[in-house]
């Protein structure tokens, strides 16, 4: 993997767009290559220079974030929304954007998300576009040109990385070509529960729960999703 990721940013105001551009300069693992207010002026420029990771905001003239995400859905890019209008969330992840931001930015905020991104940049090298297949709870895919199988009870948690979902294990994170949404179907019928649009646990591997976070029996804590909260409860009844 290279050390660093080209990034550009799409902002139609300024002092946001500025913003960005203040978050993106502190990580030495980001490279920026270009900004634009134009979302137009971005994809004529993308032609020629193509990024790794773009951030990009929604509402801005000619033609929204989602559908310059649209139009630019053949370059692989890690797309991340950057935006004050919580109600395209759920539209930006049916497209598979890898993270969407509210606005104001927050540093915090926008460092977990370059966490996840370098993460993802990391293990997606190692990635092959090989369907996971399930036989008798053991779960088979392709890492590079080995064949992988994890016993479903070895599985800590799942994230969702846009099109690929990251399995967790004791031992070693893995990647695969395959939705968060398309492997739960998968899964033994029961024994997984999807607790958050980026997160799915083994039901035997909870430990507990609050209002906005699930703790699992070895201690790691992941957030709770609003429209998850109520099915998350019906595991302790």
């Amino acid at each position: 993997m290279k050390e660093k990721l080209n990034c550009i940013i799409i902002d139609d105001d300024d002092l946001d767009r500025m913003a960005v551009e203040a978050e993106v300069n502190l990580f030495r693992n980001l490279q920026l290559i270009g900004s634009f207010g134009n979302p137009i002026e971005a994809l004529s420029a993308m032609q020629t220079t193509k990024p790794d990771v773009l951030f990009l905001d929604i509402d801005m003239p000619e033609l929204s974030g989602l559908d310059f995400v649209r139009r630019i859905a053949d370059l692989n890019s890690i797309n991340v929304i950057i935006s004050s209008h919580p109600e395209y969330a759920l539209e930006g992840f049916k497209l598979n954007v890898f993270d969407f931001i509210l606005k104001p930015l927050e540093t915090v905020r926008f460092e977990h998300t370059v966490k996840r991104i370098y993460d993802f940049a990391q293990l997606k090298d190692k990635a092959s576009a090989y369907d996971v297949l399930f036989e008798n709870e053991k779960i088979i895919f392709k890492e590079g040109h080995n064949m992988m199988y994890l016993n479903a009870n070895e599985v800590i948690y799942l994230e969702a990385y846009g099109d690929y979902t990251k399995i967790v294990t004791d031992k070693k994170d893995h990647l695969t070509l395959t939705t968060l949404g398309s492997f739960l179907e998968l899964l033994p019928e029961g024994k997984f529960k999807r607790i958050h649009r980026s997160y799915v646990v083994p039901t035997s591997g909870i430990a507990g729960y609050g209002t906005k976070t699930l703790t699992l029996t070895n201690g790691i804590i992941l957030p709770i999703g609003k429209t998850y909260l109520k099915e998350t409860k019906q595991v302790f009844k």
